[in-house]
This record gives C-alpha cells, structure tokens and sequence, in this order.
C-alpha cells in the first residue's frame, strides 16, 4: 500500500514539474536578446488611410467605419463612436513595441490567451483596413504581470495570419464591448449658461428654477435665494443636467415606443436665448429622453456680472447655429439616462423643496443630542 502510494505521489510531482516547465518555456523569450521593434512597424505611416476597424471576441463582434473625419458604429444604427477612443486606440496599437519573442506552436497559444477569438477563445481580434485592403491584424492575449511601478503595460500577443506569439509593450487596453464604443456625451451647456428650467408634469404642474443672480446660485421662483431644496445642492444639479451630459444607450426615435408612460417635459433656458427641451418617459425601469433645441431672441436675459465674466454666454447667430446643430444630432434618437439625470428631468415640485412651516425635526440620537 506504501508502495502504492509512494508511486501515486512520484507520478503527480512529475505531472506537476512537466506543467510548470511547460508555462516556463512558453513564457520566456525563445532567445536572449531583446526586440525593442515597433509590432507593426508600417502601420504609422498608415494611419491616415485606416477608414474601417474590426472587432472580435467571445463577447462581442462589431465594425467601426469613417467616414469624413466622424467614426461610426456599422451595428449600432450606425451612431457615432467616441472619436477620442478610436483614435487612442490607433496610435496606441501603432505604438506597441516588441519586448521577447514567444511560442509559435500553435498548441501553446491558448496558454498565452492568443489562440484567437474563433470558438470561444479568449484573444480580442482586432482588424484594420484601409477600404477592403487590410492592413494590420491584432490579436490580443493576455497581460502580463508586472508591478505598478513599471510603467506602460505588457501583452501577449500574435499578429494575425503568424503562429509566432510575442510579448508586447503598450497601452493595448482595447475594450471588446460595442457598447463602450459609443459616444456617449449627448450634450453639454455648461451650468453657467442656463437661466431658468422648467419642469412640466402631464397635468400641467411645473416646477421653475431659476438662477437667482448669482453663478451657481438658484431657486425657485417664489422663493428665490430663501429656497429650501431636498438637498442643499439639487437646485445646482438640475440646472446642470445638460452639463456633459453622459447616457447609457440609444436607438432610433423611431423604433421607440413609449406605451402608456406618461411624459415629462423639461425646458432648460439660457441666458443666451437658446431653449432645450427634452420630453422624458419611464419604461421598464429605465429613463428614456428625446430632445429638441431653437432659439428664441425673446428669452434672450441681462446674466450676472460673474456669469458674463465667465466666458461661456454666445452671440444670437452662434447660439442659431448651436440650436441646429443640436437638432442634427440629436432629434434622431432617443438616449436612455441613469437615475440620476432621469431623476432630476422628471421632477415634480414636491420632490424639489421642502416647505419650511412643515419640515419635521428629526429625533434626537441615541447621545441625546438633535441634529
């Protein structure tokens, strides 16, 4: 029985050292000298012609396209994607730089998370083109390892088409998600701008607040600078709704249905002159806003001293132009909002401020003592 088990216990040590060595051989360079050459060392002088992108993984499959200088996502209703982000990842993938050469027994791939994205495996493939031609194909792997203080990040990666695997250095952070893809800022008037809101329920109610003559100041307009709101900064929260405003999701206006949802209609009033009205609904647990823009000369107002000085008030012909603009890009969709921009666009008066005479005192601690 000795015997037995003593040949058992060999048998796995073996098992185990032969595992380790296996990961050792895969993961140290296949010679001794470092390449410090760019991945991809003609993509550079490619870039400006790159106009498609591919993405595949196990999680999701989508295409991004340019067109003029605006990228696009093909299956997202082909709404724009985050500029910034596409661009990021160019010059982040052009930049990567080969640190060891890998493994190129295809068999050793999966060890390195660079066996592909066919079959469920878990590499990100990523494919540029320029017109049907491509030109560079990615698949990344797994990161590797290293402490916080080394700076730029370590990949495994193969270039597509190749069985050789390399270790990379770069910013190679590609999201494999569509939807993290997608602009995601709808709007932005800066909180400084907006001189008065309206929030109008169903039945007529409504709820103003207005900037009281202060930047960042407001209230209601009964009650002005004495205003108590819920929270002493809400009144700044509303009429910073439209302040890089960021959403969710979207889909086409005319593929939504708000059912028998009653809807909310807010409208934020700039000193400017420029209105923005957004009509708010929820469905299913989640906020869903359209929005419309013009601009009107008669709501043009004298603003604050402080709020002229801050620079961000408009001339009649720009905010003209701003409300079109805003009208182009935004009256084809509908954007779904978290809680708290769906919240604050929805408003009754009674969920803005509390009446003084009947605010009810909280109980004393369990010291004794009342807040």
């Amino acid at each position: 029985m000795i015997k037995k088990l003593n040949s058992f216990t060999i048998l796995f040590i073996v098992t185990v050292v032969m595992v380790i060595l296996m990961l050792i051989t895969v993961q140290r360079p296949s010679d001794t000298s470092d390449d410090y050459s760019l991945l991809f060392p003609e993509l550079y002088a490619q870039l400006s012609t790159v106009d498609t992108l591919q993405f595949k993984s196990s999680q999701d499959e989508f295409t991004l396209y340019k067109q003029g200088e605006d990228w696009f996502i093909k299956e997202r209703w082909d709404h724009p994607a985050d500029f910034n982000l596409v661009k990021r990842a160019l010059i982040d993938i052009a930049d990567a730089k080969i640190l060891e050469r890998k493994t190129d027994n295809p068999e050793q791939h999966v060890v390195l998370g660079v066996e592909g994205a066919e079959d469920g495996g878990s590499s990100i493939q990523v494919i540029m083109l320029s017109g049907d031609q491509q030109r560079v194909g990615l698949i990344l792997g797994n990161e590797r390892e290293i402490g916080r203080d080394q700076g730029v990040r370590r990949f495994y990666v193969r270039r597509a088409g190749e069985d050789r695997a390399w270790l990379a250095e770069g910013y190679l952070n590609i999201n494999p998600l569509m939807l993290n893809w997608i602009k995601s800022e709808v709007i932005n008037i800066a909180r400084e701008r907006i001189a008065r809101v309206n929030i109008i329920q169903p039945n007529g109610d409504t709820a103003i607040i207005i900037n009281t003559g202060t930047k960042d100041k407001f209230g209601t307009l009964e009650m002005m600078e004495k205003t108590v709101f819920k929270y002493e900064q809400l009144g700044y929260d509303i009429a910073g709704t439209l302040f890089q405003l960021q959403m969710e999701d979207v889909q086409p206006v005319n593929n939504f249905s708000r059912g028998n949802a009653e809807v909310v209609t807010t409208e934020f009033i700039t000193f400017d002159g420029l209105k923005v009205i957004t009509k708010t609904s929820f469905n299913d647990g989640k906020y869903y806003t359209t929005f419309y823009a013009e601009y009107d000369q008669a709501l043009v107002k004298l603003a604050p001293e402080d709020i002229q000085e801050f620079g961000v008030l408009k001339t009649a012909e720009q905010v003209h132009q701003e409300a079109v603009t805003l009208n182009e890009q935004l009256q084809p969709w509908v954007y779904r909002f978290g809680g708290f921009a769906g919240t604050n666009m929805m408003r009754a008066k009674a969920d803005i401020v509390t009446e003084t005479g009947q605010t009810i005192p909280m109980p004393p601690d369990l010291t004794g003592m009342t807040p």
